[in-house]
């Protein structure tokens, strides 16, 4: 995956006249993307049945559309995914996909949060046999929340090789009350989240959560 190489420059910047036909219309605002990170709080977001792909113990009782706080009864893995980040995009599924079982038996729940529809999402990822919930974040509208995604600071004119509007990738371990303790947000695809932070945050979650419960 290319990174923030000052030599490397995308075709519409070589031929200006192609950029209407190919990428989104560069915004006048530059504000760049601000991820939220650990001990904030992830502002609340629904679910809906209707953008649920793969379904879980996290979401085999939903019905209609549900704020995220009332679907959950512990700590979240929430991770976000998309097929246009290639390489990146498949390795991810495979970290995670590697690193389920130990989320539930430290008592975690994972949410995968992907740009992608149902159909897109199940023709690109054929391959793999997911066990986790997987929603498709319509309109990056989660993504925006974390400040993995802003129209005014879109990914494909920075990161070489992505030509679709989506968020950075983002990996957040948050408590039921939606408090972030874990944040691993890659910009510039060059740094994956490690498994051994993430469970070792989750495995506090869960404990602070169970002391909370005990009093």
């Amino acid at each position: 995956m290319a990174t923030n190489n000052n030599n490397l420059y995308r075709y519409a910047d070589i031929a200006p006249e192609f950029e209407v036909e190919f990428f989104p219309k560069r915004s006048q605002d530059r504000t760049p993307i601000n991820p939220l990170q650990a001990g904030e709080h992830l502002p609340t977001f629904h679910i809906h049945k209707k953008n649920i792909i793969a379904t879980s113990d996290t979401l085999k009782t939903l019905n209609g559309s549900l704020p995220v706080t009332q679907v959950i009864d512990g700590p979240l893995v929430l991770a976000f995914h998309s097929i246009h980040w290639n390489n990146y995009g498949n390795t991810l599924l495979e970290k995670l996909q590697e690193v389920y079982a130990d989320i539930r038996v430290l008592g975690g729940q994972l949410l995968v949060a992907t740009t992608d529809d149902k159909q897109a999402f199940e023709n690109a990822t054929a391959q793999y046999q997911l066990p986790f919930a997987t929603i498709f974040d319509q309109f990056n509208g989660i993504a925006k929340k974390a400040g993995l995604y802003a129209t005014t600071d879109p990914i494909w004119d920075r990161v070489a090789g992505i030509e679709a509007d989506v968020p950075v990738p983002g990996i957040y371990v948050l408590t039921p009350s939606l408090k972030i303790v874990y944040a691993s947000v890659d910009k510039w695809f060059d740094q994956p989240f490690a498994k051994e932070a993430l469970l070792e945050a989750l495995e506090a979650a869960s404990q602070e959560q169970e002391h909370a419960i005990a009093i």
